[in-house]
């Protein structure tokens, strides 16, 4: 019986796209002259921020490209990112439930923190797993292993919910039945891919696997 949801973050619970796409832009104009390709960085949606500025970057000095692209952030999280559609009724339903409920998610600490209190979710959550929580990164299976943990769960009985192809990778590493959400533009694919039983069109399709 599924008694534990846990989910992805970015792209998942909260529509930060724009903002990251943006992000990402301004540091390439900074540092390679606006020589950037989108769909690749949106293939790196869902892997740690410094995995990926250190690879990409690695020819300029890894706190000054993030200072740049936290720089560019600064003030615009609250005016540029919105939850997703039914996102904030969901998640309540399912603490009403008594459904364990957590956070497994590549993202730092702080800001996400911050975020779940900016929309008013933070006492739902019971546990947040972030990048700086684990030594291997999804798609490895440890930060929804920690998760499951700190939620005293099990993987048959949790449900993970995220928007990549780290997500999928990760729950199926984890030996938990993966959710994959329906509105980012590869979901399509992905499904195929990952023979995702469970796609969402809205967060709600949700309360129907409970």
């Amino acid at each position: 019986m599924i008694d534990t949801v846990i989910f992805d973050f970015d792209g998942t619970l909260a529509d930060t796209n724009n903002l990251v796409l943006n992000s990402f832009k301004h540091i390439y104009n900074k540092y390679y002259d606006g020589k950037w390709d989108e769909e690749y960085v949106l293939s790196t949606f869902g892997e740690p921020l410094a995995l990926t500025l250190k690879r990409d970057f690695s020819g300029f000095a890894y706190e000054e490209v993030l200072a740049s692209y936290r720089e560019y952030q600064a003030d615009r999280f609250e005016k540029e990112v919105t939850l997703y559609d039914t996102v904030s009724e969901t998640v309540k339903y399912l603490h009403k439930k008594d459904i364990k409920i957590g956070i497994a998610t590549s993202r730092i600490k702080p800001p996400t923190l911050f975020a779940l209190k900016n929309f008013d979710l933070d006492k739902y959550f019971q546990v947040v797993i972030s990048a700086e929580d684990v030594e291997k990164h999804k798609p490895d299976k440890e930060p929804l292993i920690k998760a499951i943990q700190g939620l005293d769960s099990s993987a048959e009985n949790t449900l993970y919910v995220g928007d990549s192809k780290f997500d999928m990778e990760c729950a199926l590493n984890a030996e938990v039945t993966p959710v994959l959400v329906g509105w980012q533009k590869n979901s399509g694919e992905l499904a195929e891919k990952y023979k995702i039983k469970h796609v969402l069109s809205k967060m709600w399709d949700l309360t129907w696997l409970i």
